[in-house]
């Protein structure tokens, strides 16, 4: 797997081997290839493939990616690196010596003069360029048009949950999209910062867009690896979102292949052969026990997430929650696979402590601890209390008496079973002012999903019709907010 590192940690060689390798596409032509899919994206205006939209972060990866893969076809051993901007901000920076990228632009027409891709170099010619721009050489106009972010942006835009939300365009909110945040806050101030060629639709002739672009694919990587529980947005056929912005939507210009690439073929940068240098080293599972002390543990490293695990052998309400004073935010996922998220907190125990309460069937599950700022550490302690005698679930019958519940705690999960005798259609509902949200499993096996509601009854009740055969099921419970409680009362009638 190759390892992109920042530019900052290259060596001599390195540096040597990638400009040999980008210079020897433009000599070839497949250079100018890639800018112009770039500039054709934005050419379609409202219906552009890669800016603007969701897709922003999967276009972009597999799009490096693809010259990644042209640069080692050169020269097996290059991988991109990615420019740390937060830290090397300055036109002294070594990026921008005569051995790299060469520096800043001069004159009126802001030409750059050094480097391996000056224009007197004869090597370096802007072939595509924008529609109506005759200047065939590259340019640069550092710190005319901005700052570069700063760590405290970048940490802001990470705190940023969900992935992306409606109108999944540039108007999605900053606060409520992390796609957008990136791309609006951090993204684009890098290409005003460097300027000049940058500033172009066919910006990718100045090789320092791979660099500028592989730091923001690696800030997604680190969002990705510290929420996740948190999917890309939004799933196919959502109404008004452009083509290839949707999770299974082929991305152009890739679309007419016999696999195109699409956002879900590209969440995980692992399967696509390359990591980046400052990944910490996949986690260890640590093995909690029940009712046990709690185990005392530490977020050692910026970015670390901790895992660990513990087996549920009876169904029933289960408390897994931290102790002590550092901030830590808690993912539950399982049952039987640390790929399927439950619930995540942060605060809903004492102090900044996370505490979900949980009511769980049999099968292990997996408790995931992250700092809740990307560049801390600290200690804490974390600890699984379980149901005293492990209650039975409780039982629904069919055309029977309502069961009274309460949602008594945050992130409560309540669970019912009932059994089907006579197949045919069944409505499972709640009563009352709770806003609960119903999902329903079964027949025989409490894992096996089949539908779930929000507001679908009378109010903010749930309600869910299914022609349901023979066989137990279950009905899970929990409030509609991670936070809310109180009382509600459910029913299964035939």
């Amino acid at each position: 797997m190759g390892t992109r590192k920042n530019q900052a940690s290259l060596t001599p060689a390195e540096r040597a081997a990638f400009v040999a390798a980008v210079k020897a596409l433009k000599a070839g032509g497949a250079y100018d290839v890639f800018v112009a899919q770039h500039r054709t994206a934005f050419l379609a205006g409202a219906n552009d493939p890669a800016h603007g939209g969701p897709a922003f972060l999967p276009w972009h990866r597999e799009y490096l990616r693809r010259f990644e893969r042209a640069l080692q076809q050169v020269d097996p051993g290059v991988s991109l690196p990615y420019w740390d901007w937060t830290v090397d901000r300055t036109p002294a920076a070594s990026l921008w010596g005569a051995d790299f990228m060469g520096g800043n632009g001069t004159g009126a027409n802001r030409r750059v003069m050094s480097g391996p891709f000056a224009f007197s170099t004869g090597e370096w010619p802007l072939n595509v360029r924008d529609p109506g721009d005759t200047t065939s050489f590259l340019t640069r106009a550092f710190g005319a048009m901005g700052s570069l972010p700063t760590q405290q942006a970048v940490n802001a835009a990470k705190n940023v949950v969900p992935y992306d939300s409606s109108p999944w365009n540039a108007n999605s909110s900053m606060n409520t999209s992390f796609r957008n945040r990136l791309e609006g806050v951090i993204h684009n101030p890098g290409h005003m910062w460097v300027g000049g060629s940058m500033m172009a639709l066919s910006s990718p002739n100045d090789p320092v867009f791979w660099l500028h672009h592989c730091n923001i694919d690696r800030l997604w990587a680190e969002w990705q690896r510290e929420n996740p529980g948190r999917l890309y947005l939004p799933p196919n056929g959502t109404p008004g979102v452009v083509a290839g912005h949707g999770l299974d939507d082929p991305m152009p210009p890739w679309n007419n292949e016999a696999a195109p690439p699409t956002p879900r073929s590209v969440l995980d940068h692992h399967a696509l052969d390359y990591t980046y240098d400052n990944e910490p080293v996949s986690p260890q599972t640590v093995s909690l026990t029940i009712d046990a002390s709690p185990v005392s543990a530490s977020i050692g490293r910026a970015g670390e997430v901790d895992v660990f695990s513990f087996g549920v052998s009876a169904p029933g309400s289960y408390v897994i929650e931290t102790e002590g004073t550092t901030d830590v935010v808690m993912g539950l996922y399982g049952p039987n696979d640390m790929g399927t998220f439950i619930v995540e907190d942060d605060d809903s125990g004492a102090g900044r402590n996370s505490r979900i309460a949980r009511n769980l069937a049999p099968g292990t599950y997996y408790a995931r601890l992250r700092h809740y700022s990307s560049s801390s550490t600290g200690n804490y302690s974390i600890s699984v209390k379980g149901p005293a005698g492990q209650p039975v679930i409780p039982t629904i019958q069919v055309n029977g008496p309502a069961v009274q519940g309460t949602i008594s705690a945050a992130n409560e999960r309540d669970i019912y079973t009932f059994t089907v005798t006579v197949p045919g259609s069944h409505t499972i509902e709640t009563a009352g002012n709770t806003d609960c949200f119903l999902i329903l499993f079964g027949p025989a096996n409490p894992a096996t999903f089949i539908a779930q509601d929000d507001d679908s009854g009378p109010g903010t009740n749930s309600r869910i019709v299914a022609s349901l055969g023979s066989g137990a099921y279950f009905a899970h419970v929990r409030h509609y907010s991670p936070t809310g409680i109180g009382p509600y009362s459910i029913s299964v009638r035939r």
